[in-house]
């Protein structure tokens, strides 16, 4: 059984261990916390200089809100429209576009399936069209798992919605209102899914299939976007206090190891072909990477990227895709381009 009351701060961890080198007290500290925790955005990001230069090649594209890669399929959502296709028709211009609103929110990918959010109803993209099931609740972000149920959450009200076959199955109560929801595969059960939010950095995991919330914990001092990996592994990006954070989600959710990174990373993306973390970081235009198999990161690469950052992701062969949220492009870095450096020994 999952227990709800769990709640850990990593942030604090973190942030007491650097004040008290420097001499810092415990009444500094919380009002660190209280004035730099949570409600996070990206670091404006510096022009770059020579785009020819970066590593891999650059796609023309508008600015890119989301990105997200599922089963060989890649999800570009611009301000107005999601872009659904293989890495090839997204570079031949042939990939299938699907106009969004405005109450339509991120894209989260999954089994194969890309789901949005956006107000009365919850968009489906796969690789053959477009599935929606209309809803009664207000909906902005939505999540799709493997055995095919849907989850939903909003950012105005504290309840997630299961949907089973195009109908409302479930409603239950959450710690707060949703900003971010993510199905995460795991070996041999069903997904868990997480949640996030925004105004108090938090990530929550759910026991989805009996209607209840499970552990909630402190994604740093400002979460930006999280990610799934492979049997229960999450990646967040703490904007605000320049980490990166690993968790385990298998039975609840567990925090496991912290790197800091660049300073403002706002995406995270798993690499399953090299066992890499990956996160982005827009103060610097920066993508670094990560082996997390020590129990310590190591970082292992350090790329210059496309102005503004905001949205990075893994195809299954490796391939790492970066996208500019300023009409940047979207950078494409083949596993040559990767210059990865070799482990210390053990």
């Amino acid at each position: 059984m999952k227990d709800s009351r769990m709640f850990v701060s990593a942030a604090a961890l973190g942030l007491a261990a650097v004040l008290t080198a420097c001499g810092a007290g415990p009444t500094q500290l919380a009002d660190e916390l209280a004035v730099n925790m949570g409600d996070a955005s990206p670091v404006a990001s510096p022009p770059v200089a020579d785009r020819a230069a970066l590593p891999g090649a650059v796609i023309e594209f508008e600015a890119i809100r989301d990105l997200d890669t599922t089963e060989g399929l890649v999800g570009l959502r611009t301000e107005s429209a999601l872009h659904v296709g293989t890495l090839d028709e997204i570079e031949a211009g042939t990939a299938k576009t699907y106009e969004l609103g405005a109450a339509c929110g991120d894209v989260s990918a999954n089994a194969g399936t890309f789901a949005i959010g956006c107000g009365d109803a919850i968009r489906l993209f796969t690789s053959s069209g477009e599935e929606t099931i209309q809803t009664d609740v207000p909906v902005t972000a939505a999540t799709v798992a493997t055995t095919g149920e849907v989850l939903a959450g909003s950012d105005t009200e504290r309840s997630v919605w299961l949907f089973r076959d195009g109908e409302l199955a479930k409603t239950f109560s959450v710690a707060r209102e949703t900003d971010q929801i993510q199905a995460v595969p795991v070996a041999g059960q069903p997904d868990t899914v997480v949640r996030t939010n925004s105004f108090d950095t938090t990530i929550q995991d759910m026991d989805w299939q009996e209607g209840r919330q499970g552990g909630t914990l402190r994604v740093g001092l400002g979460v930006g976007k999280v990610a799934a990996g492979e049997n229960g592994l999450i990646l967040a990006a703490d904007a605000t206090g320049s980490q990166l954070l690993v968790y385990t989600s298998d039975d609840i959710i567990r925090l496991h190891q912290m790197a800091p990174v660049p300073e403002s990373p706002w995406d995270a993306a798993w690499d399953s072909r090299d066992r890499l973390a990956w996160a982005a970081s827009t103060a610097g235009n920066r993508a670094s990477a990560y082996d997390i198999s020590r129990g310590v990161p190591l970082e292992r690469a350090s790329l210059a990227t496309v102005a503004d950052p905001q949205s990075i992701a893994v195809l299954d062969d490796g391939t790492v895709l970066i996208a500019s949220a300023s009409g940047g492009g979207l950078q494409v870095i083949s596993n040559v381009d990767k210059q990865l450096r070799d482990l210390p020994e053990a």
